[in-house]
């Protein structure tokens, strides 16, 4: 049996949470800043609901080091977690970044010790905070990590759910791929407040493969392996696709509240910089998208 911390239980660390609640082989503590008895669990394809106890801590000084921590508040949200990251991770930590981007490490760096074992993680899961605990999951779990002694352990610690861990030996090449997603269809989204504008609005598609484009560019110059036909299927893929529900940045806009714009777009632009790559789409959207921020 592991202790966990995890730190953030909003869509991604609700579901996380109550997939290693459901297994029941470890010692669960959430962090959050509001309190809560239960986890509840709504499958919207059945409407069938699962609860289980909670144990929640509110205040990091309640925290101490453990076994492993699961971080996953939002990118822009890294630095309001600092105390929760001091005061979970000890000398024999390991810490998984659940969130966007391709940054993981960096962002945790300023945090945590530096010999601390950092395993980033890929998410793919549709999934909605409805209320403090309660989540609804809409299609299946899945999370993508490198393949290496800790990413396995971090695998392991969700054996016997219903949540999905994929081990993958070119995990670059799989952030950036989902960087792509993120980049495209989140800011579009975002920005016209349509989730489904890539599909139904003209012009739309071929700019989305513009912001692949410029996203593959600089994923190849980092590392990230793709086939030359990947920015026109992915928006091909986008154009077919009409689901009437927005993404995290699209609800985040929404509900009037800070954006992750640089975890998914501002990311191409400074890494694009940094290779002498010309990124003109990526670098007129984020300007766009830091406007709608709050914070601005």
């Amino acid at each position: 049996m592991s202790g966990i911390a995890l730190i953030g239980p909003g869509a991604i660390g609700g579901t996380a949470a109550i997939a290693l609640a459901e297994g029941g082989a470890h010692n669960l503590i959430i962090c959050a800043n509001r309190s809560f008895g239960q986890l509840v669990w709504t499958r919207s394809d059945n409407e069938a609901e699962r609860s289980f106890p909670a144990k929640v801590v509110t205040d990091p000084k309640m925290a101490r080091p453990d076994d492993w921590v699961l971080l996953a508040v939002k990118s822009h949200q890294t630095d309001s977690a600092a105390d929760w990251l001091r005061a979970t991770v000890g000398p024999d930590t390991k810490l998984a970044v659940l969130q966007n981007g391709v940054e993981h490490r960096a962002r945790v760096a300023p945090y945590i010790p530096a010999a601390t074992p950092v395993v980033p993680v890929v998410v793919q899961l549709p999934a909605q905070r409805t209320a403090p605990g309660r989540i609804t999951t809409y299609g299946p779990a899945l999370f993508i990590v490198g393949d290496d002694a800790a990413s396995r352990e971090f695998a392991a610690l969700f054996d016997g759910t219903f949540m999905r861990v994929q081990v993958d030996g070119d995990f670059r090449t799989r952030e950036w791929e989902k960087l792509c997603l993120n980049a495209a269809s989140g800011s579009l989204t975002t920005l016209t407040m349509n989730p489904d504008c890539i599909a139904t609005v003209p012009g739309m598609r071929d700019l989305a493969q513009r912001i692949v484009e410029e996203c593959v560019a600089v994923g190849r110059a980092e590392g990230a392996k793709f086939a030359d036909d990947y920015a026109a299927n992915l928006a091909n893929m986008l154009a077919a696709r009409r689901s009437n529900r927005g993404n995290s940045m699209f609800y985040d806009r929404r509900d009037g509240k800070p954006l992750e714009w640089d975890a998914r777009n501002g990311v191409i632009v400074r890494l694009g910089a940094k290779h002498g790559i010309a990124t003109p789409v990526s670098s007129t959207l984020v300007p766009l998208l830091r406007a709608l921020d709050p914070r601005a």
